[in-house]
């Protein structure tokens, strides 16, 4: 795909979205926006700026949407990628539409708990996904549970992409960790990338989703024992 496809210019996105240079800059100041997502290219007056297309006009949509109802630090908490502390209880799964109650129970079972951490309910649902997209089988995802949620337990940055790999018949689960936005990931011609996720974009999805259902609590917030 063209660089271009994939990258808005500031005045593009301006015009787009209806806001305003002023705004723009209090919402990155604020870490409504990350700072790199501000990429400077050079152009034929200079330099120009430019965003990941796809993901400033969802974040802007996002601002747009909930303003009026959250105060900017709100929204900072809600958009960051932080990972919440909090952990979910078997019974507070079910609230997930994302979680099929089968992947939620082979995860109980391998693993032998009934508690999960958001990083562990984030894996869950992409799971659960790429079986309801046919991607993976009911049995190879059961395979996949312990690997996966191991390696997912010790994940501390939510910049993170989660793929699903095939090699022959079977399927394996890779994590990478804070990958280069311009970076490209080079494997041996037999494996086959079937599908791969951004954990921080699923992060503020489901953070902005299930804001009223959970009391989240971010890193830098004094988690209460229950």
């Amino acid at each position: 795909m063209d660089i271009s496809q994939k990258e808005l210019s500031k005045k593009d996105l301006l015009k787009t979205t209806g806001i305003s240079y002023g705004q723009l800059y209090r919402w990155k100041r604020e870490g409504l926006i990350p700072e790199e997502w501000f990429v400077k290219r050079p152009s034929p007056t200079g330099q120009e700026t430019f965003f990941p297309k796809e993901q400033i006009l969802k974040r802007v949509q996002a601002i747009q949407t909930l303003k009026d109802r959250y105060s900017l630090e709100e929204l900072a908490k809600l958009l960051s990628p932080e990972i919440t502390n909090r952990v979910f209880t078997e019974e507070e799964l079910e609230c997930f539409t994302e979680i099929d109650i089968r992947v939620a129970a082979d995860f109980m079972d391998v693993l032998n708990k009934d508690t999960f951490t958001f990083i562990e309910v984030l894996v869950m649902i992409t799971l659960c996904r790429w079986k309801e997209q046919n991607l993976i089988q009911e049995h190879e995802l059961y395979d996949l549970i312990p690997n996966v949620a191991t390696t997912a337990a010790n994940i501390t940055e939510i910049k993170t992409f989660f793929l699903l790999l095939a090699v022959n018949e079977a399927h394996y689960g890779l994590f990478l960790l804070n990958p280069s936005p311009e970076g490209s990931l080079l494997l041996d011609e037999r494996i086959k990338v079937v599908c791969q996720i951004s954990l921080q974009e699923l992060c503020h999805e489901i953070k902005l989703k299930y804001k009223d259902t959970f009391s989240f609590t971010f890193d830098e917030e004094t988690v209460k024992n229950s």
